[in-house]
């Protein structure tokens, strides 16, 4: 798992992180299905170890030191 420390504006959101993370169209249509409200259905993130979807979704208020993970899940055989 590759690790990356980011520094954004006081008040970012996991949203604002992932603007910053995804440069081009291509990168974002990675993690979102058709706007960067909703993704697909194989990501899931994480901050501190605790899912987005309990917390404030895209909303999610960072703060310095925070830890944010990006899962893409795969299966197969």
């Amino acid at each position: 798992m590759a690790e990356k420390e980011i520094d954004l504006a006081s008040g970012a959101t996991i949203l604002d992180l992932i603007h910053s993370l995804c440069k081009t169209d291509e990168q974002r249509d990675c993690l979102f299905v058709t706007t960067d409200r909703n993704l697909r259905p194989n990501v899931t993130i994480r901050k501190n170890g605790r899912f987005i979807i309990h917390l404030n979704w895209l909303d999610t208020k960072l703060e310095e030191g925070d830890r944010v993970d990006i899962l893409t899940l795969h299966c197969g055989g």
